[in-house]
């Protein structure tokens, strides 16, 4: 199925907020205004009162949250789904499993944003890339963001579309990373390096460091496989 570069492409939309990294406001609040649910994972809630956007839920143990936006999320009356301090689970893990089963049975397909999930813990970074590379299907795809770079999930028989940015398309860097132990049909569009039906195996670096065309559209396939794209 397709994966565009909106997620809003998957169906239902939604959104999660991490305490990482937000680096712009403004495309956050375009992703916040299309999600059809929020879910706020502790110290995230910082980030939505900030901008002043309700999730439609505050979870883990709120050891992070801070005293503001806690008195903030009770005043609006936000459900809270507490677990302890003391527990196996990050908090994006208990925030993205509550999306997950929050989804409507009659959904067919689910786009889930994770925003401030990247920052300076490269152990929860990388975690929750490995956390989402894990759930990702056919019908389910993530993107992890800061508002500005922007990691997919790209699984077999699935097309990404990715659109430039505004801002100039010079400055921006395409990447995959071969997750599964082999890629297989890999074909991009619109890359100034393309490739057709390629196959790509774990550990290699073929596909890092690609750049858009002139016209700023491109397309990422793979036939078979998981991959990360940056």
């Amino acid at each position: 199925r397709p994966c565009a570069g909106d997620p809003r492409a998957a169906g239902m939309l939604s959104l999660v907020v991490l305490a990482g990294d937000i680096r712009d406001d403004a495309t956050c609040l375009h992703w916040l205004g299309l999600a059809d649910d929020i879910i706020c994972a502790d110290g995230g809630a910082r980030h939505l009162q900030r901008m002043m956007r309700l999730p439609h839920l505050l979870v883990d143990d709120l050891d992070s949250v801070g005293s503001a936006a806690l008195a903030w999320i009770r005043q609006q009356n936000v459900p809270v789904e507490r677990h302890p301090v003391r527990k196996d689970e990050t908090d994006a893990e208990l925030a993205i499993a509550a999306a997950i089963r929050r989804k409507p049975t009659a959904t067919r397909e689910q786009g889930i944003i994770v925003l401030g999930a990247l920052g300076s813990r490269p152990d929860h970074v990388m975690a929750t890339q490995m956390l989402v590379a894990s759930l990702a299907r056919p019908d389910r795809a993530f993107l992890l963001t800061d508002g500005i770079s922007r990691v997919y999930t790209l699984v077999g028989g699935q097309t990404l579309t990715l659109m430039a940015p505004e801002w100039p398309r010079l400055e921006w860097t395409v990447s995959l990373v071969p997750l599964s132990e082999q890629l297989e049909g890999l074909t991009y569009t619109g890359l100034d390096y393309p490739l057709t039906g390629a196959r790509l195996e774990r550990g290699s670096t073929r596909g890092v460091s690609n750049r858009f065309t002139q016209t700023g559209r491109a397309t990422v396939r793979l036939s078979q496989g998981l991959a990360l794209v940056f």
